[in-house]
């Protein structure tokens, strides 16, 4: 299992859904039931907290309601970000035992490599920021957040390509307390499906992918739709203290 990994590009732009889903896989390859999985996925508008933020004190929640931005909560820890179909998220999910020696730092830089690897094969150079944020020329791009289990760890990321930054700025109360933001169309013009394209291309010179789908298995997918619906849909988990 250690250099095995699955792709998964989920081809759902739901929040509720594909957050459930990030918590689903942690477990499932937090039981030996799932190989790594690196996920490319896409939320339609939306606010995402953290773990243990306060709604009302880091989103505008008016202007979301106002605008259809959907608002929920992860389960990592870090800043709230501001989501949309111009940004791409990935996530590395891999057993705990072959970052024993790492500490979180250098775990984030270790996947942080992947992805800018990717994008400097299509021409944007970009770099890793202690703590956990990518940038260019110390503008922010992209950040992340992580979730250390027993046997499993999760590692994710924003990457702003062509997102509304009005809409980021309006939403993420606290944004001017951080780096200031950019989308990587500000550097150079290029599509999601040409980023999704270099990051698979470099996980297969790294890993050992034994399958590219769009779809989870029957049994994650059983789970992340209990999940989304006992919990990420829920009023308590999304607001709560």
């Amino acid at each position: 299992m250690e250099n095995k990994i699955k792709i998964l590009i989920s081809n759902t732009f739901d929040p509720k859904f594909n957050l459930a889903l990030e918590e689903t896989i942690l477990n499932y390859v937090n039981e030996g039931k799932e190989n790594n999985v690196l996920r490319l996925w896409i939320n339609k508008k939306s606010a995402i907290v953290a773990f243990n933020e306060k709604v009302f004190d880091v989103i505008d929640v008016e202007y979301c309601i106002a605008n259809d931005i959907e608002i929920n909560r992860r389960i990592t820890g870090g800043g709230a970000v501001y989501h949309d179909e111009g940004n791409l998220n990935w996530s590395f999910f891999f057993n705990r035992t072959l970052f024993k020696k790492l500490n979180l730092l250098e775990i984030y830089k270790y996947f942080s490599e992947i992805i800018i690897s990717a994008l400097k094969n299509l021409g944007i150079n970009i770099k890793f920021y202690e703590p956990n944020w990518l940038g260019i020329d110390g503008k922010k791009i992209s950040g992340m957040a992580g979730y250390i289990k027993n046997n499993s760890l999760l590692i994710h990321g924003t990457l702003l390509i062509n997102a509304n930054m009005e809409n980021l700025k309006k939403v993420c109360k606290l944004h001017y307390k951080y780096p200031p933001t950019v989308n990587i169309s500000d550097f150079k013009k290029i599509e999601i499906k040409d980023v999704i394209r270099e990051i698979i291309e470099e996980a297969k010179q790294r890993f050992n992918v034994i399958e590219i789908t769009d779809k989870p298995n029957e049994n994650i997918l059983k789970e992340t739709i209990n999940l989304e619906k006992n919990k990420y849909s829920t009023i308590s988990w999304i607001f709560k203290e």
